[in-house]
């Protein structure tokens, strides 16, 4: 009798600890996503000017000033984009930025551009547009393949972006996939020059480098510019280089013709997407608050820009898109959309 006694307290204390913790985290959630009544000052790592990053970002912006309580301020960052963002949400110098999957990934693990693990980095929304690869020559070059850099000792001027961003890194991994180096493309008399965007448009156009080296997305400004002066033409990446390039987290995929005036074929090579993080400092709160706002304002944002045509809510969450754990606020706004289909 005794023991059946103590089996059934046991098993009352064990409902009653299953019940307390299920209140608890309700309550949580409840405060969560409770409207925000105090103002908040946000951080956004974004881009530099002159690119479609910095416009996203006034977009966003907008959308999240919505979700927050008056006089709340969004400071916009600018920054050299992706790795660069990466970092000040290491190092908590951003609450959010953009940035893309695969750079996230490598930030986790400490590979590549970072030599530790970042850990703190968490998702809010991802999936929000379409990149490729970028390797633009000018309309009146023979050149058809990277490959004939390497077999012909051709000396190229490339130019590229600044350290820290992206472009820059995809520029030493492409060059990489064909067994390059930027000391081999000034060994065989060409040169390699990280600038601005601005600075490489100017030169491309002035016949002072050669080719451009990077990631772009449908209406990227930059890339638009050179469409029409002084014209342009796109490399693609052969099978070799693509296999090489998904060693490091990106995905194969085919940037559509007529993206860009003049470019009537598709260019073979890699993608990912665009998307955007918080930290583990980030209040639940805030960061519910924050995803509601823009994902909310999805489709406003969407009909300003080309390239978040296939932004979806099913992408905005989805792990692929995000290379980090969901962030805990975000997470219950998501939860929420799904339980009321």
């Amino acid at each position: 009798m005794n023991h059946r006694i103590a089996r059934a307290a046991g098993v009352v204390s064990i409902c009653l600890a299953a019940v307390g913790a299920a209140g608890m985290a309700a309550a949580e959630n409840s405060a969560a996503t409770a409207p925000l009544t105090q103002p908040v000052k946000v951080n956004f790592a974004a881009a530099t000017t002159g690119t479609a990053w910095f416009a996203y970002a006034g977009a966003l912006r907008s959308a999240m000033l919505e979700g927050l309580p008056q006089g709340s301020t969004i400071n916009v960052l600018s920054t050299p984009m992706a790795i660069a963002n990466t970092k000040l949400l290491g190092a908590n110098r951003a609450d959010i930025a953009m940035s893309f999957p695969p750079v996230v990934v490598w930030a986790r693990k400490g590979v590549g551009p970072f030599a530790q693990k970042i850990e703190n980095i968490r998702g809010l929304v991802g999936g929000m547009d379409s990149y490729y690869q970028r390797i633009t020559i000018q309309k009146k070059s023979k050149l058809t393949s990277m490959q004939e850099i390497k077999d012909k000792h051709l000396p190229v001027r490339i130019g590229t972006a600044t350290p820290g961003s992206l472009n820059e890194y995809m520029a030493e991994l492409i060059l990489k996939a064909y067994g390059l180096s930027y000391a081999d493309i000034e060994k065989y008399g060409g040169s390699v020059t990280r600038t601005s965007l601005a600075s490489l448009r100017d030169l491309f156009q002035d016949d002072r480098i050669d080719m451009i080296i990077g990631i772009t997305t449908a209406g990227h400004p930059n890339t638009a510019e050179l469409a029409t002066v002084p014209g342009q033409k796109f490399l693609g990446l052969d099978d070799h280089a693509v296999k090489y390039l998904e060693q490091y987290g990106f995905h194969p995929a085919t940037m559509p013709a007529n993206l860009f005036s003049g470019q009537t074929e598709p260019v073979k090579g890699v993608g990912f997407t665009t998307s955007l993080y918080s930290t583990t400092k980030m209040p639940p709160a805030e960061a519910y608050a924050l995803t509601k706002a823009i994902m909310l304002n999805r489709e406003k944002i969407k009909g300003s820009f080309k390239s978040m045509g296939d932004w979806t809510v099913q992408s905005s969450d989805d792990a692929v898109n995000l290379g980090a754990p969901l962030d805990p606020g975000a997470k219950m706004y998501f939860d929420q959309v799904a339980a009321s289909k």
